[in-house]
């Protein structure tokens, strides 16, 4: 029986220790009236990222991204092609000091001459 206790107890320390993943949503808004290219979203010291090949005008794309918790940084960087050739690029954090875990949904607002970035925080139920 006091084996049986120190084992469950050594399995819940270990899993205790494990990092979460942190979920942030991206969503991708081509508010323009060309096609946009190369969108590319870089996070944890762009170990992980989320790409797409092309974004019609008034289309949007929404996407999950799962951080690993060891590699979370809390630094984006927002990059793409308009269609002149013109590459832009908008970095920027997601955290805000104190979270630990958070699901966060990024929204990047492509305009004709510039780019908003809006932050929303979702409840974790």
């Amino acid at each position: 029986m006091k084996r049986i206790f120190t084992l469950l107890l050594f399995i819940g320390l270990i899993f205790s220790c494990v990092p979460e993943d942190h979920v942030l949503e991206l969503e991708l808004v081509n508010n323009t009236s060309e096609t946009v290219k190369n969108l590319r979203v870089f996070t944890a010291g762009e170990k992980v990222s989320f790409e797409v090949d092309a974004l019609p005008a008034g289309q949007e794309i929404a996407h999950t991204l799962q951080v690993p918790g060891d590699a979370v940084d809390g630094k984006y960087t927002f990059r793409f092609t308009r269609n002149n050739g013109k590459e832009e690029s908008v970095t920027g954090s997601y955290l805000q000091e104190g979270d630990d875990y958070f699901k966060k949904t990024l929204v990047f607002d492509i305009q004709q001459n510039a780019v908003n970035v809006s932050h929303k925080n979702l409840e974790v139920k």
